[in-house]
Parts: structure tokens; C-alpha cells; sequence
């Protein structure tokens, strides 16, 4: 989104709110739904088709949290207490299922446009207000707008000589196709080895007729510690989820929880002597 000072100053017929959000993220779910808490007009205005910000667009193969549960989850006793992971690291389309069992908790998306992009904003000194150009055409009037688009919003693609006459096709991790993409016997091609190019080249190689990865700087990538979570598991976890969140707050980058590696083995243990 760009700040423009070309907008046409007839809004009369815009629709009007107190707040805009953009992005049905994390952060912005959580700003709709505590800004009407306190009384607010909001409307949440999202690209995508569906809820989940970056998890509605990262849908390639092997994408998942690299953050464990319940760290990457809301920390609101009404929604964690009745949900259950099935992974220490959940997989895409269950973050995409949480995002929908918190909606219909919360009652979010009565207020959300999806398949809205935001392509310029203006505010108006007279009225104190910004006025919000979507891509179809659209406007909307609010006395505050609240960013939550995120760090990766907007995904790079390099300038790579003659991508333009590859007659194979081609797609970036953060515009895969969203009924998939069959990879099996075919000779595949990835450019970059960070969380997401180490992600999708572990699922590829496991299909493909032919695998060649191109990378530019060396990377360190650890062993995931991958673990399943049952029910049971997870109850234990949850006894110990209000001094976990407590102290989430008071750690660098809110991810420094020593217990959780210890509870997850001993889940594992549990099954294993069927004491769990």
C-alpha cells in the first residue's frame, strides 16, 4: 500500500468506520476483535480469500510453523482451552483450521472484506480522516488506520535473466496455487535455501524425477524435533499454559519456554509405556 496525494477528495459515499485494519493475520484478527471490544466501528480489509494472513498464501508443500504450540497460537483462555494441536509444529492447513475454529469463536469475519486489496491511502487534515482506495475500486472512510500487513507481504522476486522465456512453469512459495501443485516425476528447480526453499525442498525431493537446488549463501537448518500431540498430551501442556503465557511476555521474541521439550518427550514416553 502507498500513501497517495492524487486521491479524489469526493468520499461522501464512502462507507465510514472509526477503524480500518488491513490484514486478517495474527495481529490484525486481534486488533478487530479487541477494537470492537472497546467499542469501535471496524472493518477488516484482507487480499486474500480466507482468513490466516500469511497462512492463507503459504500453502506450498512441507510449509509450517517453526515456532512450537502453544507459542504460536492466541493466548486467550476462550480459545486455547477447547482447541487441540495434532503437531509440536503445526502444518499449514491445520493453522488454516485454527484460524476458523477462532473465527467462529469470535465472530470475526461478519466484519472482514476478503479478496479486498488496499493499493492507496490518504489522510485529510479537514476531516481528519483517511480515505482508503481498494483495488476494485472501492472506498472507505475511517479516523484510524492500522497496518497489519506484516514483514512478508509483499514477496521478492529476483531479477533473474531469461525467467520471462522459461517455457516450464514457474511460482514463488508465497503465490503457490491454492489447489496445489503436483510435483511427482517432474525435474524441479529451487531458487533459495531459507525456511521456506529448506521446507519445499524436503517434500520435493521425496517425488520428483530430478531435484536441483540453487543456493547462494550456506545455511545452518537444526533438526526440527518434530513431535506428535494427543489429547492427553496436550490437557498436561495446558495446566501449565497461564505461567507459560505470562512468561512469553517478559522473553526476548516471546519463544524461551525450557519445559516445552521436556513435556513433549514425556508425552512421547507416555504413549510409548501406554501410560498416556
Amino acid at each position: 500500500m502507498t500513501t497517495q496525494s492524487s486521491i479524489p477528495s469526493e468520499t461522501q459515499a464512502a462507507e465510514a468506520f472509526d477503524i480500518l485494519v488491513v490484514g486478517a493475520g495474527f495481529t490484525g484478527l486481534y486488533q478487530l476483535h479487541r477494537l470492537r471490544q472497546l467499542g469501535f466501528s471496524v472493518r477488516l480489509l484482507e487480499a486474500g480469500a480466507d482468513l490466516g494472513g500469511i497462512w492463507y498464501w503459504n500453502c506450498y508443500p512441507g510449509a509450517r510453523v517453526d515456532t512450537h504450540v502453544p507459542m504460536y497460537e492466541f493466548s486467550s483462555e476462550d480459545l486455547w482451552r477447547d482447541w487441540t494441536w495434532t503437531e509440536r509444529f503445526p502444518a499449514w492447513d491445520e493453522l488454516r483450521r485454527y484460524f476458523h475454529y477462532v473465527d467462529q469463536k469470535l465472530d470475526l469475519s461478519r466484519d472482514i472484506r476478503f479478496n479486498t486489496r488496499v493499493e492507496a491511502a490518504e489522510f485529510d487534515e479537514g476531516r481528519q480522516q483517511w480515505t482508503v482506495r481498494t483495488q476494485d475500486g472501492g472506498a472507505l472512510r475511517a479516523q484510524f488506520l492500522v497496518l497489519c500487513t506484516g514483514f512478508a507481504a509483499k514477496p521478492y522476486v529476483p531479477k533473474l535473466k531469461g525467467l520471462e522465456q522459461f517455457k516450464g512453469a514457474k511460482h514463488h512459495t508465497a503465490w503457490w496455487p491454492q489447489n496445489g501443485l503436483d510435483l511427482a516425476a517432474k525435474r524441479v528447480g529451487v531458487i533459495g535455501t531459507g525456511a521456506s526453499g529448506v521446507q519445499v525442498v524436503q517434500e520435493a525431493a521425496a517425488v520428483a524425477a530430478e531435484l536441483t537446488v540453487f543456493q547462494r549463501t550456506p545455511i545452518l537448518a537444526l533438526a526440527m524435533q518434530q513431535c506428535a500431540l494427543d489429547e492427553s498430551t496436550q490437557v498436561e501442556m495446558k495446566r501449565d499454559y497461564p505461567a507459560r503465557f505470562a512468561r512469553r511476555r517478559e522473553s526476548f521474541g516471546g519463544l524461551r519456554l525450557p519445559r516445552d521439550r521436556e513435556v513433549c518427550a514425556r508425552g512421547l514416553a507416555g504413549r510409548a509405556e501406554g501410560h498416556l
